[in-house]
């Protein structure tokens, strides 16, 4: 019978049995404020320079791209706003059904210089439904904890405030009240965490959003370059509009790219942020990204595969992060080492 010590699995089931908690609510009027400031945007732009709504009627596909971009972008911030980033709760309730996928760190070991790895599951699900409850929760203690170097204590990687077992690049957002798997940040503008099950998504939209905005920045410049006679009050708004887009514009490009460069390299916002306070990273080489496993895999991951329900990885041994640590040879640009 398992024990039931600190972090041990009744402690798993009592945080469980709890009432969930659901943190802050995000305030719905951001979302109705990003709506608002799109129509601004764009509609200022359309009441003051009339040559926009000749396009209308001469160039139709041109406005019609626009305003597909213009609907993609607000329906894709309304869906990744929506989702859900991945939360360790939910994790567990599905683990019990076997929708948790662990990766485990012999196996890390010797597939190191695999690309694609292998996924190990320790029960089936017809193997564990015969087990009570306790049974099965002191089985995902452990599937956990393997994860974790060895000899890696429970009491390090136990929340604070969940009183849960936190998988490796897992962290407590105080927004949500939850420990949120693959944790990159809390989105004010969107009012949720952005993680593992919602980051593609929110890369997505941050590049039409990108699109959008240099498009609309376009519309601007050839307002004022055609030099269109309006009132003063009218010029003085455009002005006013067109600097705050560039401003806008001077924040998402980076970020755009930056996330770009996280989601190539599989890392996150958190990670790089606080690489030397997470216990497990410390040791890593600079250079050394631990959770990749090549451009085109992580790429792979991210939006593509078809994997259900949550993925886990596992912390790679320290003696493959050395390895990664090597320069760069001609034999590995041509093997393609990094894709």
């Amino acid at each position: 019978m398992p024990r039931c010590g600190a972090g041990g699995p009744c402690v798993w089931i009592r945080a469980l049995s709890q009432p969930q908690r659901h943190g802050r609510k995000p305030w719905r009027g951001v979302r109705v404020v990003v709506l608002l400031l799109h129509a601004l945007f764009i509609g200022a732009v359309f009441l003051l320079d009339p040559t926009l709504q000749r396009q209308i009627h001469e160039a139709k596909w041109y406005i019609i791209l626009y305003g597909l971009l213009v609907l993609l972008t607000l329906v894709q911030y309304l869906y990744t706003a929506t989702s859900s980033p991945g939360y360790l709760p939910d994790m567990l309730t599905a683990g019990s059904r076997m929708h948790a996928t662990f990766i485990n760190t012999t196996t890390l070991s010797k597939q190191a210089n695999s690309k694609s790895g292998s996924l190990n599951s320790a029960m089936s699900r017809s193997k564990i439904d015969q087990q009570n409850p306790q049974s099965t929760t002191a089985l995902l203690l452990q599937q956990t904890m393997d994860l974790y170097p060895p000899g890696t204590s429970t009491r390090d990687f136990t929340c604070s405030y969940c009183r849960l077992i936190q998988p490796p690049r897992t962290k407590h957002c105080h927004d949500c009240d939850k420990c949120v798997l693959q944790f990159d940040h809390h989105c004010v503008w969107l009012g949720t965490c952005i993680a593992k099950r919602n980051y593609c998504r929110f890369w997505w939209y941050i590049f039409e959003q990108t699109v959008l905005t240099v498009w609309t920045v376009a519309f601007y410049i050839q307002f004022f370059y055609l030099g269109i006679v309006v009132s003063w009050w009218k010029f003085a708004i455009g002005i006013v509009l067109l600097v705050a887009l560039i401003l806008i514009l001077v924040v998402l490009l980076p970020l755009l790219i930056f996330h770009a460069y996280l989601a190539l390299t599989n890392q996150t916002t958190y990670e790089i942020a606080r690489r030397k306070r997470i216990s497990y990273l410390r040791e890593v080489p600079s250079r050394v990204h631990p959770f990749s496993k090549g451009i085109c895999r992580n790429l792979y991951d991210l939006c593509i595969s078809k994997q259900r329900g949550f993925f886990l990885e596992a912390v790679p041994p320290l003696e493959v992060l050395q390895a990664r640590a090597r320069p760069y040879t001609c034999r590995d640009v041509i093997s393609c080492r990094c894709c």
